[in-house]
């Protein structure tokens, strides 16, 4: 996977996580907003996890097809 498409779609993710939050929680103090990133991040970095196992996963299974 192009590191480039890989951090943007975790970028994007983590963004979309915090945007979505913000708006189901109807408060924006500094505190939510905080927590609210720091969620997101944590997030994303499970996300990012995510993705690159199952890359490896799916390029695992193309080799042992060939």
């Amino acid at each position: 996977m192009e590191r480039k498409k890989f951090i943007a779609q975790v970028a994007i993710a983590v963004v979309l996580y915090v945007l979505i939050s913000l708006i189901l929680e109807k408060e924006y103090s500094s505190g939510i907003i905080f927590r609210e990133v720091r969620d997101g991040l944590v997030f994303g970095l499970v996300y990012a996890l995510f993705l690159w196992i199952w890359h490896r996963v799916k390029s695992g299974k193309k080799s042992q097809d060939e």
